[in-house]
């Protein structure tokens, strides 16, 4: 809103006593960058109380709480065993079941 439109024109001599002084002139220019300012703001504004009254909206949901002795829920899907140790190769450093005699990898022979 108070972004200056205003240019500097100096004063000119033209000549056979034509003169014009100096003055401030609108530019058509400047004032259209304004007004695409502020069209992009209002529209920025708009948007933003949109999306405020849209997040207001949601429902509230507030996370289930975990007992300590209550297993975590796996939603139908199978979890994997841990396995507890691991053995690491020592040609490839992949690592993998400590049970394991050969590397799953580079099926060379593990270290016991």
């Amino acid at each position: 809103m108070t972004m200056s439109v205003a240019v500097d024109v100096p004063a000119q001599d033209f000549g056979y006593g034509v003169k014009t002084p100096a003055m401030q002139v609108a530019n058509i220019d400047r004032i259209t960058q304004r007004q695409n300012a502020m069209i992009f703001s209002g529209i920025l504004s708009v948007v933003g109380a949109i999306l405020l009254g849209f997040g207001a909206m949601a429902p509230k949901v507030s996370p289930p709480v975990l007992q300590a002795d209550t297993p975590l829920p796996t939603l139908g899907r199978r979890v994997p065993a841990i396995p507890t140790h691991v053995s690491i190769c020592p040609k490839c450093r992949h690592m993998g079941d400590g049970n394991a005699t050969v590397c799953a990898r580079c099926e060379s022979q593990l270290k016991k």
